[in-house]
């Protein structure tokens, strides 16, 4: 019963409220039981105040027994998630499938009451609700549907239209009381958000970690980092970023550098296209700022290979614009503060989460603060539901803390199922060298050096019966390992066949140790089979 006792543990806004919270005590006490289910007179319901985005519409269903819009709601019947329950009502009486909670405790307590009627034929004698109400969130694009054995309409109703869409006098104070308190909600959400910058700042002060991309504010620097820390852990990234820099020390030496050596000092961070898309955003450099790099938010976007996170970044930390960079480190700690329970990889969210934290920069500090967001998500507001809240600067006004809900956010969209391919790799080999091609521009790995590989898995007289084909005569199959690997949508279960050729085919490049180790860049996809290659 732990969402009804915490219900009851909030102190109410008014007394009134105040008065419904001690019935339902009350009838706990006097039944030994919470009162949940249909069986006693007055039992437990929940509702559901539904707003859109921008807060402007209502989501109402016009219920057959009071023949007048309402909100969403029904009976807990023994649920004791009331906020899970409310939400399901919603979905079951309009047919919405995303609707999020705007908070994890109630908005209001009512005591309603409901007249005779029958209910699928039976009668049911007059009683009341003990009815708790929770505010929710939803997209209004969604497709709407009756649900006609209780509602004959579903709509969103504008706010300055609920006087006129619901007819019941006792029940419209209620509306506009609860969509008075979703307003303060959010201007609550908003005063914590900016409590942030008076807390993060000083112990960003004590606790940053020592990371070579800190040690200045250089533009170029600061890019080449946040490029590189995508999709990869900040221990990795140090040497890489060290390496990359003590070759291509500049802009000028990054836009003219041979593309195969950039791919070179990238092997082994993955997703090549940000190496390439660093080397065109660099040429842009050249050729449109003069060589120096540009420093407002919206021509700092417009370089290849910048979005909006990484604009932030450098237009907050290198110029200081108050310009969020807003990462998934910086939307976990504020899906935690501010108890969102939307998505927080949907566009609306991370379109507030900017807005609200534009709004709180602190002018002359605006790196700094910048940094604290990142820093507090990479060390303390840790994903899994494994937060150090013990030692949260934010501990005080974080609601997810306050609410018992750290472990439930942040939340995702559902993640796209993974396609599995199968494929075969080979290793052939002549004469100290080994067989590569590239890979067509475009696609996965586009462009980049491969083995020679194709689709499905070959057994090993198909293998040699391949290699043939090509052209290499094959004469000895040393042996067949397995190895998996994962893209983000593509997941690759590889039979990889090492084999002896005769000849080097002239379909292929062919590679000794020292190009390969030196000059040749092969994605990690492939580099997996080149340790065990004997020449």
């Amino acid at each position: 019963m732990n969402m009804l006792r915490q219900a009851l543990s909030r102190p109410a806004r008014t007394q009134k409220e105040r008065d419904v919270q001690a019935a339902i005590r009350a009838a706990w006490d006097r039944e030994g039981e919470p009162p949940l289910t249909r069986e006693a007179k007055r039992h437990v319901t929940v509702s559901a105040m539904v707003v859109n985005s921008a807060m402007d519409k209502i989501l109402m269903v016009c219920h057959n027994l009071y023949n007048a819009y309402t909100w969403p709601g029904g009976h807990a019947d023994g649920e004791e998630d009331l906020l899970a329950a409310a939400l399901r009502e919603v979905r079951e009486e309009t047919g919405i499938e995303r609707v999020y909670p705007l908070c994890s405790t109630p908005l209001a307590f009512d005591i309603l009451p409901v007249p005779a009627h029958k209910k699928r034929g039976c009668p049911v004698a007059a009683h009341e609700h003990y009815n708790i109400t929770y505010a929710c969130l939803a997209p209004d694009k969604q497709p709407l549907r009756v649900k006609a054995d209780e509602n004959s309409a579903v709509a969103w109703i504008a706010a300055g239209k609920l006087e006129e869409m619901c007819q019941e006098a006792h029940m419209l104070p209620r509306y506009k009381r609860c969509y008075e308190r979703i307003h303060s909600l959010m201007q609550e959400k908003e005063t914590r958000c900016g409590l942030l910058p008076d807390v993060l700042l000083p112990w960003y002060d004590g606790a940053a970690r020592d990371l070579p991309w800190r040690k200045d504010r250089d533009p170029y620097h600061v890019w080449l980092s946040e490029i590189m820390l995508q999709q990869t852990r900040v221990e990795a990234v140090k040497g890489y970023y060290e390496r990359f820099l003590a070759e291509l020390p500049t802009i000028e030496a990054l836009a003219s550098a041979p593309q195969e050596r950039l791919l070179k000092l990238w092997e082994g961070l993955g997703y090549y296209t940000r190496a390439k898309n660093l080397q065109r955003a660099a040429q842009t450099v050249i050729r449109e700022h003069g060589g120096q790099f540009p420093q407002e938010y919206e021509a700092i976007a417009r370089l290849p290979g910048v979005g909006p996170y990484t604009a932030g970044a450098i237009a907050s930390i290198c110029f200081e614009q108050p310009e969020p960079a807003v990462d998934g480190n910086v939307l976990r700690v504020l899906a935690r503060i501010l108890e969102i329970f939307a998505p927080v990889d949907t566009p609306a969210v991370k379109k507030q989460a900017a807005a609200w934290l534009r709004r709180v920069y602190p002018r002359g500090k605006c790196g700094a603060f910048t940094q604290s967001l990142m820093e507090l998500g990479a060390t303390v507001c840790l994903p899994n539901g494994q937060p150090h809240c013990e030692s949260c600067p934010a501990r005080g006004f974080c609601m997810a803390y306050e609410n018992g809900t750290v472990e439930e956010l942040p939340r995702r969209s559902p993640k796209r199922e993974r396609r599995m391919e199968e494929r075969t790799v080979f290793i052939l080999l002549h004469e100290g060298r080994v067989a590569l091609r590239r890979r067509s521009e475009g696609g996965l790995l586009g462009g980049l050096w491969e083995f020679p590989n194709v689709e499905g898995g070959l057994d090993e007289s198909e293998a040699l019966q391949q290699a043939a084909a090509w052209g290499a005569e094959p004469y000895e199959l040393i042996k067949r390992v397995g190895k998996k690997h994962i893209f983000t949508h593509v997941e690759w279960h590889m039979t990889g066949y090492y084999i002896r050729c005769r000849r080097a085919a002239e379909p292929f490049t062919w590679a000794g140790p020292q190009q390969l180790e030196g000059e040749i860049a092969l994605p990690t996809a492939f580099s997996v089979f080149k340790d065990e290659i004997k020449y």
